[in-house]
């Protein structure tokens, strides 16, 4: 059986990817666990043979003696609190993380492919400027948003990040994903965080930036587009977007579906903050459909219903 290395797989999208991996291949999982979560469920997924991991910071060289067919690179400073709070460290950080993860896959004889998750947030300037269409396609032309901003940080590591893959030498895919989410998200992503406050005594609901407006893809979903990107030739050396572009939902609108899904009744609170969060997403995907046959298959509405159902077992 072939190897696989997930760089950061104890977060959200790497767990969900080793687990589906491991029914084909040794999976090997890096992380420090500095945003990962040592959970019972993530304890219970490396307890499968198939699966060893290795506690390490991949800020420091890494050394595994062991002969990979892909990598996924995840590992990276994410989330608005930590890149408000460290916007340094997100810019040298991100870029020293793949710089270690790319000098060991240069090192791999066999490498058939480096996946680099990138982020849709490299759309923000040109959202923030009016220079972008929606749904967006990949080859939209990026606008740098002002320095200045400390959100801006975590996208231009993500696009410099791109730019080093593009550049490597490596067999690379670059996909920019788009709100992507399911069970065991973390709290600091919209949905968790209103799945939190509509649990909570509060009997004021606070919604913010409530007219910006999304497009959700659920894991599993997602999940299967990288599995099918893996298989196709077609995908090396290209870059795309993986997201559901169907049922655009606005921030108010989905607020109400999560109090009405957990039968509260709070008064709704819409505060406009300026955070340089894009206000819409919807992204063009008509790249991978064209490649693979990558169709999202689960509608927002359950892939809402299984994630708030995770959200009410894990808070009560």
């Amino acid at each position: 059986m072939k190897n696989i290395l997930i760089t950061g797989g104890a977060g959200f999208i790497g767990y969900f990817l080793a687990k589906k991996l491991s029914e084909k291949y040794n999976v090997d999982i890096v992380d420090d666990f500095s945003r990962g979560k040592k959970d019972s469920e993530f304890l219970k997924l490396i307890k499968d043979k198939k699966i060893k991991f290795y506690n390490k910071n991949l800020l420091e060289k890494l050394t595994i003696r062991k002969k990979y067919v892909f990598i996924f690179h995840l590992a990276a400073i994410v989330g608005v609190k930590n890149v408000m709070g460290q916007p340094d460290k997100v810019l040298m950080n991100n870029v020293i993380l793949l710089r270690n993860a790319i000098n060991f896959a240069k090192k791999q004889s066999s490498l058939k492919k480096f996946f680099f998750f990138s982020t849709s947030e490299v759309y923000a300037g040109s959202i923030k400027n009016r220079l972008i269409k929606f749904p967006t396609p990949e080859n939209q032309l990026i606008c740098l948003p002002p320095l200045f901003e400390k959100r801006s940080t975590y996208l231009l590591s993500k696009i410099y990040g791109e730019s080093i893959c593009i550049h490597s030498g490596l067999p690379y895919v670059i996909v920019r994903p788009h709100n992507i989410f399911g069970p065991r998200m973390g709290m600091s992503h919209v949905i968790p965080e209103m799945a939190i406050r509509a649990l909570s005594t509060s009997k004021v609901f606070k919604v913010y930036n409530s007219k910006h407006k999304r497009t959700f893809c659920y894991i599993d979903d997602f999940i299967d587009a990288i599995s099918l990107l893996m298989k196709k030739k077609q995908s090396t050396n290209c870059i795309y977007n993986i997201g559901n572009p169907d049922e655009e939902i606005s921030i108010l609108k989905l607020s109400k579906k999560i109090l009405k899904f957990y039968k509260k009744s709070k008064k709704i609170d819409e505060i406009n903050i300026d955070n340089s969060s894009p206000s819409k997403r919807v992204p063009d995907i008509t790249m991978i459909k064209k490649h693979t046959s990558f169709d999202p298959k689960i509608s927002f509405g359950e892939g809402l219903r299984r994630t708030l159902l995770w959200y009410k077992k894990e808070t009560l």
